[in-house]
């Protein structure tokens, strides 16, 4: 009689692990299992799911001397071992309580029904510590304590006692035996497949992670460029052949791979995941694309810009004549989600662009109408007094201007820069004759250093107009010096100082002015941000201009001369 027990009880393990099996073959109750905690809804529908195959362990029982021996104990601690208080406490009711009602008037079905909800209470109790270290040795020893507290249980609250005690001799040492066996065998199955999913969640983020690494410097270039989205489809083709890839705008296709399309329409699944602003899944698509050899199914996921659509990435995947593979989707998800960060960075590096070209046109307008008036007055004096020397500032004003007005480049080098500030000083010194007075302190090498274009220029204009002594003695004074690394500029004058209240102006970046230095350090800043020290001294002896920047540009590798 004990082999048949022993026989009947495996067989009931070997169902179960197969009904779990089948389980967890299921998308909702992997998602369930893969985050049990993540809400209480997660909670109570493991609670139910565990609570459900309980009974089907009773049912699944051998009627054996007026009680009925199954496995119950192993999906109801289970559950609250792997799901916490709410699952173990709800699976352990739903299977005591529906013990109690299968069987009311059998003497063993109160206290079996009182010892299924102690076991959904036990797994509860020993969550956390399972959690911490996922022993096999303590499901084996929980199991044992399980049997123990039924065992006493039925004992206490069966009658009559003498065939309680009888049937504990029994089915005690062969339930200990197959439960303990079953719970290992049935935790493990649940732990493989939380393996499986780490591990494909893992490859799938790291093919996208590697995918999107490739793209980044076309994706980079904005969506609009379709050149640029082409590269990027093909990248997406090159790793996953068996896919067709398409980059659509909000309006048209903008890119595909793998595939020849007749016409730029928006595909249907691009334009319900731009509408919906969610990922969309078709399965069996065949509308626009010639799928008569094989099942297709496609997937769009929306890309975003500032919580708006801008685009979609389409894959059109092979699957089964019955499921999509869940790895295409999150593929799909993850590299669009990659995608959408990577042209919204894009985006922002060409905003920040735009601000400092608007920036350096508001610096350009800037040419004093006044400084042009009084070097227009000076050589139309020396008109009459010195001919050639008109001439020559005339060259010289219109290379100013050429200069001033026609640069285009970001960065300048250093020699370029100088030879702007030369020009200017040599309309001002026309003007006043031998009252500036220019000492300098430079490198040997102009062209090491490369710096935003019209960055000197006004600090010496600056020094000029407000750092004298007296109308014919105007002092200037460049000093550069460089390092393996940085260049260290410094402008002064003797002129009175700043007031107090332009300083402030300067120093705040938030003012709406853009005159002079302001306009400077909001350059700089906006340029190098924390790489550039920038700083005014003034006092009534003149004052002092200085900052240091690198001696390449952001981004940049530094090179050596």
């Amino acid at each position: 009689m004990t082999d048949s027990l022993l026989l009947h009880l495996l067989l009931n393990i070997s169902l179960l692990l197969l009904s779990a099996s089948m389980l967890t073959e299921l998308r909702p109750l992997r998602s369930i299992l893969k985050n049990p905690r993540e809400s209480v809804l997660n909670q109570i529908y493991l609670g139910v799911i565990f609570g459900l195959l309980s009974v089907t362990c009773t049912y699944m029982g051998l009627n054996f001397q007026g009680a009925i021996v199954n496995i119950r104990v192993v999906s109801t601690m289970t559950a609250g071992l792997m799901g916490g208080p709410i699952p173990g406490l709800l699976a352990g009711f739903i299977s005591g309580l529906h013990r109690y009602l299968y069987d009311p008037h059998g003497f063993t079905s109160l206290a079996c029904g009182i010892g299924t909800f102690c076991f959904g209470v036990i797994g509860a109790v020993f969550y956390r510590k399972f959690s911490l270290r996922r022993s096999y040795l303590l499901l084996v020893l929980l199991t044992v304590v399980s049997e123990l507290v039924q065992c006493v249980i039925i004992l206490l609250v069966a009658k009559p006692f003498e065939a309680a005690l009888a049937l504990e001799r029994a089915i005690l040492l062969p339930k200990i035996v197959i439960n303990s066996l079953g719970i290992v065998m049935f935790v493990w199955l649940f732990n493989r497949l939380n393996r499986s999913v780490t591990i494909e969640l893992v490859e799938h983020q790291s093919r996208a992670m590697q995918i999107a690494q490739e793209c980044l410097p076309y994706l980079k270039e904005g969506i609009e460029n379709c050149a640029a989205m082409q590269q990027v489809t093909d990248i997406v083709w090159k790793y996953f052949p068996s896919f067709k890839v398409i980059i659509t705008d909000r309006h048209e296709v903008l890119a595909s791979s793998g595939i020849a399309l007749s016409s730029s329409a928006l595909p249907s699944p691009s334009l319900q995941a731009i509408s919906s602003g969610q990922l969309q899944v078709i399965k069996n698509y065949c509308e626009e694309f010639d799928t008569s050899f094989h099942p297709d199914a496609a997937i769009a996921a929306p890309f975003k810009w500032q919580n708006e659509v801008v685009g979609t990435l389409l894959l059109i995947v092979p699957m089964s004549p019955t499921l999509i593979l869940d790895a295409d989707i999150h593929t799909t998800e993850s590299l669009a989600q990659l995608f959408s960060s990577t042209l919204a960075l894009g985006e922002l590096q060409h905003q920040i662009d735009l601000r400092q070209q608007a920036e350096f046109r508001a610096l350009q307008s800037q040419i004093n109408p006044h400084f042009l008036f009084n070097a227009l007055n000076t050589i139309s004096a020396l008109c009459l007094t010195d001919p050639d020397k008109a001439r020559e500032m005339i060259l010289v004003l219109a290379n100013y201007f050429r200069q001033t007005l026609s640069i285009n480049e970001p960065f300048v080098t250093l020699e370029q820069e100088l030879n702007n500030v030369d020009n200017y000083l040599s309309l001002t010194e026309a003007r006043f004759e031998d009252a500036i007075h220019v000492t300098r302190e430079l490198p040997d090498n102009l062209t090491r250093l490369r710096l935003p274009p019209l960055i000197l220029q006004p600090i010496v204009e600056n020094a000029v107009r407000h750092g004298w002594l007296a109308i014919d003695d105007r002092r200037v004074d460049i000093r550069i010096n460089q390092d393996n690394e940085r260049a260290y500029i410094r402008i002064s004058d003797k002129g009175k100082g700043f007031p107090e209240d332009v300083l402030q102006k300067i120093e705040d970046l938030n003012n709406s002015c853009y005159t002079g230095l302001f306009n400077v350090r909001k350059r700089l800043h906006s340029i190098y941000g924390n790489q550039c020290e920038f700083s005014i001294d003034s006092s009534e002896n003149g004052s002092v201009v200085s900052f240091s920047i690198p001696l390449n540009p952001p981004g940049e590798t530094s090179v050596l001369f």
